[in-house]
């Protein structure tokens, strides 16, 4: 008795403990690492923003959102598998592993100047210091794309390579005349300088103006792309639109990345839209209808799956023409089955011809000795696949197997020859 008492305990042990492992094994949460971009800017409180939004639909996914000090930072760390999404800029240079989910929306370059530095247009940049971005971020390469096409290389700006928020610190504290900053519209970095009355924005060219410098710029970066920042955005500033250039804001994913988990993903996106668009206003535009030629990245399949989930079968979708071809198709070729039984018949004694002239062709090539014998030859075989190709063309030989070999024959002789 005891011992049977003893066994039914171990047993009555062993379930719980394998319940308890299965259930904890249940609960396992699945990883997403979100790259987002640097403090000060858009990208880092919009990634907290979806990893919210993502958890609320998916209670087994944890979220971490990483800070990233660039676009080209977060392809790279794509590329090497240490995030599975990131945000980042349609200027971003391409990546083998990175597959795009969703445009997000317009990003624009804000370019904030000291008023005691007296930068009026672009060309008064030259010999000011400049805050362009992080090496090798998205914000440096717009920087440079810009200042390039005003004629103002390297060597005559004194560009640094700065986080945000120290870009903002130089030129609250006069260590910087400007600073480009790549963001959505009021971000809290532009918002911060603006609120001074030392600050101002640069305009690069009038946005009403046809031909304007802004479209010019697009001709050398086609993702950079004309824009406006409007009439007091920031309060009293800008005093009247500033013409600046912008790219889209893009989400984007590892190549490899679950297509069931990438699907769930945007499919969470468009249901939180409304309530990721109080964070950012410019989400309010997200849409499922944009060219996705227009994006440095092939798109995933698991998003390409959610924007065709509401498209009807090939077969749906024609039935009605489907059914006439059909009914056409069979009163056609019981009508045409004869003719090409004849048309057939007559096409053979045709091709056994010229298979003929072939076979004394390649007699006389072989038996070729001398230029004039060869040159010869090659006219002889030249005109047999003119003669060939015009009763092609005259429906008198058929496009098959039997022609395709004959020409195959008739370019080997040809290429023997020369």
């Amino acid at each position: 008795m005891k011992r049977r008492a003893v066994i039914s305990l171990a047993v009555v042990v062993l379930a719980a403990v394998l319940a308890f492992a299965i259930n904890r094994r249940g609960q396992r949460k699945v990883p997403l690492r979100i790259a987002t971009g640097q403090r000060g800017g858009t990208f880092l409180p919009l990634g907290q923003a979806l990893a919210s939004a993502f958890v609320k639909d998916m209670p087994g996914l944890a979220p971490t959102v990483l800070e990233s000090p660039g676009s080209n930072a977060s392809v790279e760390m794509l590329e090497r598998g240490e995030v599975d999404v990131a945000l980042v800029s349609s200027n971003s240079r391409p990546g083998e592993r990175v597959n795009l989910i969703v445009p997000l929306y317009m990003e624009t370059l804000q370019i904030v100047v000291r008023k005691a530095a007296k930068i009026a247009q672009p060309s008064d940049l030259a010999g000011k210091r400049i805050a362009i971005g992080p090496s090798g971020s998205g914000t440096e390469t717009i920087a440079w794309q810009v200042m390039q096409h005003f004629a103002l290389s390297k060597d005559k700006v004194a560009a640094q390579n700065l986080a945000l928020l120290e870009a903002v610190d130089g030129l609250e504290k006069g260590t910087l005349d400007a600073a480009f900053i790549v963001s959505g519209v009021r971000a809290s970095a532009a918002a911060r300088l603006l609120s001074r009355d030392d600050m101002d924005l640069l305009s690069l060219g009038d946005p009403d103006k046809k031909g304007s410098a802004l479209e010019g710029i697009g001709v050398d970066a086609p993702y950079l792309l004309p824009a406006v920042i409007p009439e007091q955005l920031y309060g009293s500033v800008p005093p009247k639109p500033i013409g600046t250039i912008g790219v889209r804001a893009l989400l984007v994913a590892r190549k490899d990345l679950d297509e069931d988990l990438v699907y769930n993903l945007t499919t969470s996106l468009f249901r939180a839209k409304v309530k990721l668009a109080e964070r950012e206003q410019m989400l309010a535009r997200l849409t499922e209808k944009f060219d996705a030629s227009e994006s440095p990245f092939p798109i995933h399949p698991g998003a390409d799956r959610y924007f065709r989930r509401d498209e009807p079968s090939l077969l749906q979708k024609y039935t009605d023409q489907l059914s006439l071809a059909i009914t056409v198709g069979a009163l056609l070729w019981s009508a045409a089955a004869g003719l090409r039984a004849w048309r057939r018949n007559k096409q053979k004694g045709r091709i056994e011809t010229y298979f003929e002239q072939l076979a004394a062709l390649t007699v006389k090539v072989r038996e070729a000795s001398g230029a004039d014998e060869r040159a010869a030859a090659l006219k002889d075989i030249r005109a047999v696949e003119a003669r060939a190709l015009s009763e092609l063309a005259a429906e008198r030989l058929e496009a098959g197997p039997a022609f395709r070999v004959l020409q195959e024959g008739l370019r080997t002789l040809e290429d023997d020859v020369r």
